[in-house]
């Protein structure tokens, strides 16, 4: 792996921050899932098409968001310690989160709905800042 400049522009630091705190709040969901599967508690609002269906459900999500928020969990880490990889994931979870946002809202979640698309728009305006796409320009 190659690392670069030791000066991480604060910017690129914001960034991982918010990032490790989203992927932290999406892997503690997945332990939950996962504590919430062995214990035998079912989740009343979806609908099993089969009883086998009701023990992947919780596992599959879980899997996933491990897959998913340990990845970017992974990145913030690489990028805050100067190295190059990193950011794309970050960028491409937080410009999800902008429909996620959407439907909270939609949903009637108003307060969720502002945490995630203010949290989504800070990270993002950290690594879109000038600083920080200088930084990453010069990696390359």
């Amino acid at each position: 792996m190659h690392v670069t400049s030791s000066i991480v522009p604060p910017t690129i630091r914001w960034g991982g921050i918010i990032a490790l705190i989203q992927s932290g709040i999406g892997l503690a969901y997945a332990f939950f899932l996962i504590y919430r599967e062995f214990t035998g508690q079912d989740d009343p609002s979806i609908v099993y098409e089969s009883t086998e269906a009701n023990t992947w459900v919780g596992f599959g999500t879980a899997v996933f968001f491990i897959i998913i928020f340990g990845t970017v969990f992974a990145g913030a880490l690489s990028m805050m310690s100067g190295r190059r990889w990193g950011r794309g994931p970050i960028i491409m979870l937080n410009i999800i989160f902008f429909p996620v946002a959407y439907y909270m809202f939609s949903e009637g979640r108003y307060l969720w709905a502002a945490i995630v698309a203010l949290s989504a728009a800070g990270c993002l305006a950290m690594l879109f800042n000038a600083r920080s796409v200088h930084w990453m320009a010069n990696q390359y």
